[in-house]
């Protein structure tokens, strides 16, 4: 059988589509495969849509669901019957509910031991009557950021319901969602034609569709749209400034897409590129035009939706607004320029960053201070330590200088790229207007982070403050709400260390940014505790008790956002690695995240390798006998056997090289020289070794201790306790 489906609504928010074209594909297949719909055949579903509509179809539909074969369980043997073996009334009670007698129960084998109870066979309701129930449920379960109520009814959804298509081979499908019955009429573009349709057959909806002026397939919209769009800008001498997410949008705004092409004085073209295409993609949705240089033409494609006798006109009204936004533009740039950067910074004082954190004032302080302490450890090699740092503090001075720009006050994407520009133009030093401009890299996953050193460093003081400053006053994120986006900037940062290769201790940028903040944090947690007593003193009609300090470090904050990183890194390890392998790397440590990464890949590319096996047993034999054992030296004056002086000697020799491939970080040439050298020194030891010699307890634990060298060189790498080995204990 062969199912179409579609709700057609009022326009619906173009970021919405996609998300709910992915649940109500989901949900119907989740929802075929609970109701026993097709269990021995492909369906093939399809879910399409356009600003006006979801449609849904379905086909290789079975007729009915699949019968259920299912035992009914009841009371154990022992309270069925009694010890004439006859049916008690709890026996009886089943059988009735069943509508059986009590003698056409059976025995049932359970892992609570013997049940009565009875096979039944139910037989499965037709499709028909399925898919009339399940479908105002599945589009009334959708999920929008935000709903509509209209009219008298109580349903939300994300925009008015005004018709639903409803066709089950052929045949109207009767249900109601909304008010609305289903029926077999669809509506096409509202500026095309404005009477419905009647809709003949599932095959033939997209072709009926095409010509009421509506194009179904969003993959369809966008390659017109694009090929359009391309072909308008090399006519005009350029090529198509490339937007895969304007793209996206502008594809789910149209449901016939009309590329236009628009152009704008070129005295615009002064602007900073950033400003000419933040105003035409995020304001009006125009793509903007390059030559083959990647400068700017003062042309742009705008794609509209209706068709129009004279697209001429349709571009005149798209000029006109656009050059209304670059007037203000040009306006904002030439009186921002009026103030210097440096000018700006007393004045960050009377923005709030965060009502406990303060003023970006006191944040742009700590970002310094924080700048500065990376700066002295992050230097590049070949750079002059002062004169980085030096560079590094004055971008960090100037970063947040921009915010109060009246630039950023129009365009707040803008942030950072124009405090760069006004940086650069105010005379500043480029690598610092460089920092200030790349400082939010990256700004979403995928996005790049920034080029230079400079900018990597501020960038990471700014993340850095933030985290430890939001947990501290308890701004950590839920699982529904991140309103700080807490959890982007730990993967920035994460982010920037990584693509950077800085070598840089994770636990002690942690506590630098937490002493940053830790007058900040004392006071929220002390205003926290005074609240708290002054409530207790209220219900308990007392004087409220004197509280004087509070110790932030008290609370945890280094360990929780410690902890906080090792789930964001523990998700970038495991999109490469299994996830017992990332769970060993780091219960191995995770202070260095490149060494952590490295780590990972060394063990992930060993593992694939004969000589793995050989390492797994070793360490396993290993551990398995020094468990629990909390340590001591070993004393070689101890050793009785041949194979203890030997294994002793092997580790004395295989140590150093090991110590210098970790620090080289050849961590897979670590793992080779551990498997080669020590499989068979160890295997030896056990074989002729009695390691817990219960009459010799200085040499048990002697043997012990050698071991667990051994074992502190595995660990070194990973946690191969963790490990899904295989091989004999």
């Amino acid at each position: 059988m062969d199912l179409l489906w579609e709700v057609g609504c009022e326009e619906i928010p173009a970021r919405f589509i996609p998300t709910a074209m992915a649940d109500l594909k989901n949900g119907f297949l989740d929802q075929l495969e609970k109701q026993r719909l097709n269990p021995e055949q492909q369906v093939l579903v399809q879910v399409r849509a356009t600003p006006r509509r979801l449609v849904l179809q379905a086909s290789g539909l079975a007729e009915r669901q699949a019968d259920l074969a299912e035992e009914v369980l009841g009371p154990k043997v022992e309270a069925a019957y009694d010890a004439e073996g006859k049916a008690t009334r709890a026996c009886q009670g089943f059988a009735k509910s069943k509508g059986i007698d009590p003698e056409q129960l059976e025995v049932f084998e359970t892992a609570k031991g013997k049940v009565v109870g009875l096979h039944r066979q139910i037989a499965g309701e037709p499709t028909e009557k399925i898919l009339a129930a399940l479908l105002p449920e599945l589009i009334g379960g959708l999920h929008f950021p935000k709903t509509m109520r209209w009219g008298q009814g109580e349903t939300a959804f994300a925009r008015p319901v005004h018709w639903i298509l409803a066709l089950l081979d052929g045949k109207v499908l009767a249900h109601e969602f909304a008010g609305i019955r289903a029926g077999q009429h669809s509506s096409g573009h509202r500026f095309v034609t404005r009477e419905p349709f009647l809709v003949e057959s599932s095959d033939s909806f997209e072709s009926q569709l095409a010509a009421h002026g509506v194009i179904l397939d969003p993959e369809k919209r966008r390659s017109q749209l694009m090929e359009q769009s391309r072909s308008l800008a090399k006519e005009a001498g350029g090529r198509l400034v490339e937007d895969e997410d304007l793209t996206e949008e502008v594809s789910y705004l149209t449901e016939q897409p009309l590329p236009l092409l628009g152009r704008f004085d070129p005295k615009f073209l002064a602007l900073p590129r950033e400003v000419l295409v933040t105003a035409m993609r995020k304001h009006q949705r125009y793509f903007s035009v390059e030559n083959a240089d990647g400068g700017l033409l003062n042309v742009f494609v705008a794609i509209g939706n209706t068709p129009v006798p004279d697209p001429k006109i349709v571009c005149r009204g798209y000029e006109r607004v656009l050059t209304a936004r670059l007037n203000d533009a040009e306006f904002f740039y030439t009186v921002d320029q009026k103030v210097l950067p440096a000018a700006r910074v007393d004045d960050l004082g009377d923005m709030i960053f965060q009502a406990a954190l303060g003023s970006y004032l006191e944040k742009t302080n700590r970002n310094v201070r924080m700048a500065g302490w990376l700066a002295d450890r992050l230097c590049p090699a070949g750079r002059e330590p002062d004169s980085f740092r030096k560079v590094v503090e004055r971008a960090g001075l100037l970063a947040k200088t921009d915010l109060l720009t009246e630039m950023v006050g129009e365009f707040p994407e803008l942030q950072g790229l124009m405090g760069g520009v006004y940086a650069a133009l105010a005379g500043e030093d480029e690598a610092v207007a460089l920092a200030i401009g790349q400082q939010y890299h990256p700004r979403f996953a995928d996005d790049r982070i920034a080029e230079s050193h400079e900018g990597a460093v501020i960038s990471l003081a700014d993340r850095m403050d933030t985290l430890a400053g939001c947990f501290g006053v308890g701004l950590r994120p839920t699982g529904k709400a991140d309103p700080y986006a807490l959890r982007r900037q730990c993967l920035g940062v994460i982010a920037i260390v990584l693509g950077k290769n800085i070598h840089v201790s994770l636990r002690e940028m942690i506590a630098e940014a937490v002493a940053g903040v830790a007058d900040k944090v004392e006071s929220a947690l002390l205003k926290k505790a005074k609240d708290k007593e002054r409530k207790r003193a209220a219900r308990k009609k007392q004087t409220p008790a004197e509280i004087t300090a509070v110790d932030p470090f008290e609370q945890g904050l280094v360990g929780d956002i410690l902890e906080f990183f090792q789930g964001r890194l523990k998700q970038r390890l495991a999109e490469h690695a299994p996830v017992d392998v990332v769970e060993a790397v780091l219960a191995a440590g995770m202070d260095d995240m490149v060494d952590t990464v490295a780590r990972s890949e060394a063990l992930v590319g060993f593992m694939g390798k004969a000589a793995f096996s050989d390492l797994a047993i070793a360490f396993k034999r290993v551990a398995n006998i020094i468990k629990d054992f909390e340590g001591t030296k070993v004393d070689p004056k101890l050793f009785q056997q041949p194979e203890e002086e030997h294994l002793h000697q092997v580790y004395l020799d295989v140590a150093p090289k090991f110590e210098d491939l970790l620090g080289a970080r050849d961590f897979a040439s670590g793992l080779e020289l551990l498997a080669g050298a020590l499989r068979g020194p160890v295997d030896q030891f056990f074989e002729k070794v009695l390691v817990n010699d219960p009459n010799d307890l200085a040499r048990q634990n002697n043997r012990k201790a050698l071991l667990f060298e051994i074992e502190n060189m595995f660990g070194r790498i990973a946690d191969f306790t963790r490990l899904q080995l295989k091989g004999p204990n």
